[in-house]
């Protein structure tokens, strides 16, 4: 009877086995089957901070320099390494480098900022390693020192062959600029100087910085709020013209993305005041009524609005300052704008979620949440797709160089096919409708809100 049982036991347990084998086989292949399909479209990426190496300077690009201006810098600061100026990383040897960082950059390979990084290098590279050693960081880095020499042929190539066919330009650092290099990029006004530097009026004496030297080398005067406004609709008609797709908002590096609203007569009065005799809470009412100001101004020129929220890039800030609620007398005040909410709002996923369902007016993009979390993204992006119609999401990679960049998105390819793979599975979806979510996602969302359709040569 004993041994009856066993046998009983046994052929239970291969059954199981069988099943489970079986149903992993299909699980495998749904999942290669949606990837095979993610991997035939061209990407429009809704945002990204691309730099030409110039920029910073006549350096030799190594892969030092990559790892300098990428996420994954931010994980071996937070594990002990050190962030170096341009100028010393210049002229430190490869040796010397992983001297100083090697020890933080191993301690950072289990990070989503280190896999999606090396993810770029993988796929551009034809690099097999699972990670960066010493053993195999100079070869690499010749490769992008032979790469770098001729960059724009590079990325080129670079930007064929990871499958992108347009990409938004945020350009933060340098915000009065119109121009981009086309085919790659789309204009987007970055309009924080506006906002933030609308309380900080320079007096007759002082030197003139940010936007009130732009605006007196244009020709505009800003004594008084008016004066200010026309010159920051000068900037929105200057960057329309030049077929800007959206403005975009990332004030909460800066400060809470909470924004009263703030009657015209209260700005003016404080606007008229010496700045520096202003106290906090004035200076952000000013700050308050020109981002509503700025909102009008979207709806009227049909500019979609995308704002940052959740986690901070860097080291150190005030993180509350992104939660995504604190956004919510916007979306109830203004229905007729189109407001494009990043980063999944981590670590409040659930806020971020509920906001695109409830409001027919907002949208969310999964910029940048791969590389923060990818487990965080796999299990968020599940629970959206619960409340959140599909036809609500865009992707972006939010990267500095075109090797991350190429990371992000194989990143963000791989877990929005884990996620439609496992739902299929579950009978939630069918293969047809994922193949459609994908193509939406990655492409026909952003098509459709932003406008495309003439830029990328369709006739409607």
């Amino acid at each position: 009877m004993k041994y009856k049982n066993v046998i009983r036991g046994t052929m239970a347990l291969i059954l199981i086995c069988i099943l489970f084998q079986q149903c992993s086989q299909t699980n495998d292949n749904t999942y290669q089957s949606l990837m095979n399909f993610a991997e035939g479209i061209k990407v429009i990426n809704t945002h990204e901070h691309q730099h030409w190496p110039e920029e910073n300077g006549d350096l030799t690009y190594r892969l030092i320099h990559l790892i300098n201006s990428s996420y994954l810098m931010s994980d071996i600061v937070s594990a002990g390494g050190q962030k170096m100026d341009w100028g010393r990383l210049d002229t430190i040897t490869l040796l010397e480098y992983w001297k100083v960082n090697g020890e933080a950059l191993d301690y950072s390979r289990s990070t989503s900022y280190y896999s999606h990084f090396i993810k770029g290098f993988q796929k551009l590279y034809d690099f097999d390693d699972p990670y960066f050693m010493e053993s195999n960081f100079r070869h690499l880095s010749s490769q992008v020192e032979e790469n770098y020499i001729d960059y724009r042929k590079w990325f080129d190539s670079a930007f064929r062959k990871a499958g992108f066919e347009l990409m938004f330009l945020d350009q933060y650092w340098k915000p009065f600029n119109t121009e981009v290099v086309e085919p790659y990029y789309a204009l987007v006004f970055h309009i924080n100087p506006l906002v933030m530097q609308s309380s900080n009026r320079p007096e007759a004496e002082e030197e003139l910085q940010g936007i009130y030297e732009k605006a007196r080398e244009d020709g505009f005067t800003y004594s008084t709020l008016d004066e200010y406004l026309k010159y920051c609709d000068h900037l929105f008609t200057k960057n329309i013209e030049k077929n800007a797709v959206c403005v975009k908002n990332s004030m909460a590096y800066s400060r809470s993305q909470y924004f009263e609203d703030v009657p015209y007569e209260v700005a003016s009065k404080l606007y008229a005041k010496p700045s520096a005799s202003l106290s906090a809470d004035e200076a952000r009412k000013i700050q308050d009524f020109l981002f509503h100001w700025i909102i009008q101004k979207s709806i009227e020129s049909d500019l979609p609005i995308q704002i940052h929220t959740g986690y901070l890039a860097g080291n150190g800030n005030t993180l509350d300052n992104g939660k995504p609620v604190k956004l919510n007398n916007l979306f109830l005040k203004y229905p007729d704008a189109k407001f494009v909410l990043f980063h999944g709002g981590y670590p409040w996923t659930g806020e971020y979620a509920a906001l695109g369902k409830m409001f027919p007016n907002v949208f969310l993009d999964l910029v940048w949440l791969p590389q923060i979390s990818r487990e965080e993204a796999v299990h968020a992006l599940d629970e959206m797709f619960d409340c959140v119609p599909y036809n609500k999401f865009f992707w972006g990679g939010d990267c500095s160089f075109i090797e991350e960049s190429t990371g992000s998105l194989e990143f963000g390819r791989d877990v929005v096919v884990e996620v439609l793979a496992k739902r299929v599975k579950r009978g939630l979806l069918t293969n047809e409708v994922a193949f459609d979510m994908i193509q939406r996602i990655f492409r026909e969302n952003a098509i459709e809100v932003f406008q495309l359709e003439e830029r990328l040569g369709r006739d409607f």
